[in-house]
């Protein structure tokens, strides 16, 4: 019986190094696509995506504000494990995009902002729109003196840049039309628009039920949009446990791991989006709407760290300009060391293991995609 015992065990551990467990390590910097499905345990997994489009926030960008002058992560600490090299991206390395494009056989989706023309003519595997301290209205970012791209906007430039410029390159209207049908929009929107948008403004405007009924209609116009503009695959994210960042959880009065005043405010919009989601899918001939449960990946880390391989799910790798661990990075100033091991890059934004760890439960987990998992949208 001991044997056993000793056996059982050892087949626990190697399940979780290789990818049935919580926790798999961040992979190095530059994997190719062959190594990565094998790091993730989807060797045997055929893929044929042509390209993913990307729309959202700063948990999106990789580099439109950057391109916009826009303040935000375009310095050391920002990128310091991209290869050294700050992008724009708000985390230490690689968002959840970056790896969902490499287990698609995809180059990062480059930002829209920084594309010529001509670079809209050739790129057919994928743009980003996202735009930190955006968000699904046109107020967030204001209140910072930010001329950031909502989401409308994001929309618009898919339309007047990417389609305009792109579809010229196909041989027919028809093959175009195969091609964006085929493709996946991925889409993470709403944490500004319930967070510090909502607390500075709208909060006075609107009741938190109300606000989130709002939201979801503004929401479902721009879907809507961008199926009549040729979308057809969309992978819809609901908004993360704000109320689990370092800014909330060392700045405000909570009793547990989280600030729960600002989380049930993001469940009353979350919990209106699947409904929307279905009754897309269910007037949109061909459309495949998945729901993704960003929610829930936080919760889950937060909640049980050790299972998915972090030490500090409450803390800020980096410290602020004010030497404190509740804000966005100050230029130049070394992080934490031990950056596999800490969920939050800043006091705001998921470190790269965080991000890991999304694209992986996102790509594999059927408790967080719905009614399939990434990698079977990718398949369909």
């Amino acid at each position: 019986m001991a044997n056993l015992g000793y056996a059982c065990v050892i087949i626990f551990f190697h399940l979780l190094q290789i990818g049935y467990g919580h926790f798999l390590e961040v992979p190095p910097f530059n994997i190719n696509q062959r190594s990565l499905l094998k790091h993730l345990s989807l060797e045997d997994i055929k893929i044929d995506l042509p390209a993913l489009y990307a729309f959202g926030d700063s948990f999106i960008d990789d580099g439109n504000n950057r391109v916009l002058n826009i303040s935000g992560a375009s310095f050391l600490p920002y990128g310091i494990d991209f290869d050294g090299k700050p992008t724009g991206r708000a985390t230490n390395g690689r968002v959840a995009i970056d790896f969902i494009a490499t287990v698609a056989g995809l180059q990062y989706p480059p930002p829209i902002m920084g594309m010529s023309e001509m670079d809209s003519k050739t790129t057919r595997t994928g743009v980003n729109y996202g735009s930190g301290s955006s968000g699904i209205l046109p107020q967030n970012g204001r209140f910072l003196n930010m001329n950031v791209i909502n989401l409308f906007q994001q929309v618009d430039l898919f339309k007047n840049k990417t389609i305009k410029h792109l579809k010229g390159s196909f041989n027919d209207t028809k093959s175009f039309k195969q091609y964006l049908a085929k493709s996946i929009f991925f889409i993470h929107i709403g944490g500004n628009d319930l967070g510090l948008t909502y607390e500075t403004k709208m909060g006075k405007k609107y009741s938190i039920d109300k606000y989130a009924q709002f939201l979801i209609k503004k929401l479902s116009k721009q879907l809507q949009r961008l199926y009549k503009l040729g979308a057809r695959k969309f992978l819809v994210c609901n908004v993360a446990a704000l109320g689990c960042q370092p800014f909330n959880v060392n700045k405000r009065n909570h009793t547990g791991p989280c600030v729960e005043e600002v989380n049930q405010r993001i469940s009353e919009y979350n919990k209106l989006l699947p409904s929307l989601l279905m009754n897309l899918q269910s007037n949109l001939s061909d459309s495949k709407f998945v729901h993704g449960d960003i929610y829930k990946v936080f919760e889950d880390a937060i909640a049980s760290p050790a299972s998915y391989g972090f030490k500090d799910v409450s803390t800020s790798c980096c410290i602020d300009k004010y030497g404190a661990r509740t804000g966005t990075c100050a230029p130049n100033v070394a992080p934490c060391d031990d950056r596999k091991t800490i969920a939050f890059f800043d006091a705001f934004h998921p470190s790269e293991s965080l991000h890991f760890l999304w694209a992986r439960r996102f790509l594999k987990d059927s408790s967080i995609c719905s009614p399939m998992t990434l990698i079977e949208l990718m398949q369909a």
